[in-house]
């Protein structure tokens, strides 16, 4: 059963679904994940600039990043919806965060 909103329901991800991406990043990664959405372009014409960020909660001397972000423009020919969009983001974001961590194993 999809959730009601603003959009239409679809097959692929919704609103809830972006919600608890950036909240499951936010767990997993001890830091604050979101979205921030620009326009491009002059007027009305130019579509969106979607940047997905990750602000990490880091102790003094540590070697990682203080942000890892993601930008892409929409509307793209890969997601039919904007949420669809942000959440593909999102991950990419997933997958810039690993780079930042060098994909170091948790435990050794």
């Amino acid at each position: 059963m999809r959730k009601r909103g603003w959009q239409d329901p679809t097959k692929g991800p919704d609103w809830i679904d972006v919600e608890m991406m950036m909240r499951s990043l936010s767990a997993l990664h001890s830091g604050h994940a979101g979205f921030t959405v620009l326009p491009v372009g002059i007027g009305s014409s130019g579509g969106l600039s979607v940047a997905c960020s990750m602000m990490f909660d880091l102790l003094p001397g540590s070697s990682l990043p203080e942000i890892v972000s993601t930008a892409s423009n929409w509307p793209c020919a890969d997601h039919a919806t904007f949420a669809g969009h942000v959440f593909a983001g999102l991950h990419g974001l997933d997958y810039e965060i690993a780079k930042a961590y060098k994909n170091e194993k948790l435990w050794k």
